[in-house]
């Protein structure tokens, strides 16, 4: 097989006008052919953590929906992985193997699991962070390169101490990935997203409990395809820039300037274990343009990627001050894409917040606006979940349908961290001066070219007809 490739693409507007502070650029990064390395796949451990606190019995098809799901991610498991079933209530305990470490994928150790999985029975509490604290003492054990855990819960974390959740998810940083579901209408996606957020993997809903044994399988055989155990970004700021934030926008949005750590005088970001795939990163650098030499370029920061090593080639990150608006009004496509994904997640949530204060006029004209936003971005998989909510007559009116499921909105909030990866194009020559006065953001104050639709500082639109 042959190694891994490692490609690293910017996009940024480098244009800066004197009053700006602040550079956007957006990282494409691909792996491609992160096949079986000739010495065989690394060492993976999966766990899979099960709530059978006691709601899992109402109705009988959530247990059993768990315990079928098991079974099939466990008959997925490719020879030689290190595994394991955790039964998760008020506590964790270990079920299969019965004490560490994980047991080695076989096919005997196989059929031993599905037959523990299938004894999994309903009763007790919710305590997450005993359930993370668990897997991380397990996979410490294990001399495994990736280490990922699938997490399965259908309640409110109500019985764990105030704090304990996040506690115990700063110890697991780093430590590894978990995939997070919810099934049934009772959870709450707020837990599930920071246990993604912070572990590097993706929250969603289980709309019908039949689904959740493909969905389980799918995560299994994902992270059993990662083949590069840890890549990291590398980013280097002159005495001028600095490290705003950076977040990953791509496949899902998620913040990750606290993971960042200083290597020497780079700042480095680990990224977990990939396979064959493609991410997507927006990172802001605070900038002091006093300091800048006008119509020239100059270097604001350079990035990289380091596997054990580094790997590709270093880019750069460039300002070049002027004081022409049709250079440096106009922002970046992919800049502008990542920014208005961001207003899409900020309209689905404010609904969803506003449905559940049953404020359904301020939920329709938030959910019209996600709409408009997910139709413009392209992002057919946030269109569907809001079709789960709403109907959008001819002239755009958006009605909420009756007997909106929770799970549905669930799904909804989860999802509006799904971004559309539309490539990264040529970036085209810059459009020529339109006659008028600039517009002026009312957000931020900044100044843009009279035709601009969207602010090319702090991304938000301007109005429809709102004079300049």
């Amino acid at each position: 097989m042959p190694d891994p490739s490692f490609t690293l693409q910017l996009s940024q507007n480098k244009y800066l006008a004197p009053s700006d502070d602040r550079m956007d650029v957006v990282l494409t990064v691909r792996v491609g052919d992160a096949g079986v390395p000739a010495a065989g796949p690394p060492p993976t451990a999966e766990l899979l953590l099960v709530d059978c606190s006691s709601s899992m019995d109402w109705p009988p098809t959530k247990i059993e929906a768990a315990r079928h799901a098991c079974r099939a991610a466990i008959g997925s498991l490719r020879d030689g992985v290190w595994f394991g079933v955790v039964e998760c209530t008020g506590r964790a305990r270990l079920v299969y193997p019965s004490e560490p470490p994980l047991a080695v994928a076989g096919e005997r150790t196989r059929h031993e699991a599905k037959a523990a999985a299938a004894e999994l029975i309903a009763g007790g509490g919710t305590a997450m962070s005993t359930w993370l604290d668990l897997a991380l003492d397990v996979f410490r054990k294990t001399p495994a390169a990736i280490r990922h855990a699938v997490l399965l819960t259908d309640g409110k974390n109500e019985s764990d101490r105030a704090g304990a959740l996040e506690a115990a998810l700063e110890r697991c940083r780093g430590e590894f990935a978990c995939d997070a579901r919810g099934i049934g209408d009772d959870w709450e996606p707020r837990d599930l997203q920071r246990i993604a957020s912070v572990l590097r993997g993706s929250a969603d809903a289980v709309l019908e409990d039949a689904e959740l044994a493909g969905d389980f399988r799918r995560l299994v055989e994902r992270a059993m395809g990662r083949t590069v155990p840890d890549l990291r970004l590398r980013l280097t700021t002159m005495p001028y820039s600095r490290l705003r934030f950076v977040k990953q926008v791509f496949p899902t949005e998620v913040e990750l300037t606290a993971q960042c750590h200083t290597e020497g005088s780079a700042i480095e970001l680990p990224t977990g274990a990939w396979g064959d795939e493609l991410r997507e990163y927006h990172l802001c650098l605070d900038v002091e343009p006093g300091e800048l030499t006008r119509y020239e370029d100059r270097l604001l920061g350079t990035v990289t990627l380091v596997a054990g090593e580094p790997v590709g080639e270093q880019l750069a990150v460039v300002g070049y001050l002027t004081e022409d608006l049709a250079l440096s009004s106009v922002p970046d496509d992919n800049v502008a894409r990542v920014t208005g994904q961001a207003e899409l997640g900020r309209a689905v949530r404010a609904g969803w917040d506003a449905f559940e204060r049953d404020d359904r006029v301020t939920a329709a004209g938030e959910w019209g606006t996600a709409v408009r936003l997910a139709t413009e971005l392209g992002n057919a998989e946030v269109l569907k979940r809001l079709g789960r909510l709403i109907d959008v007559a001819d002239d755009g009116t958006v009605a909420i349908k009756d007997g909106v499921r929770p799970r549905d909105g669930f799904s909804l909030v989860l999802g509006s961290t799904i971004s559309a990866y539309t490539g990264a194009p040529v970036p085209a020559a810059a459009p020529p001066v339109a006659d008028g006065a600039p517009r002026e953001c009312v957000h931020c104050g900044h100044k843009a070219r009279p035709t601009a639709k969207r602010c090319g500082h702090c991304g938000e639109p301007f109005e429809a007809g709102a004079p300049s």
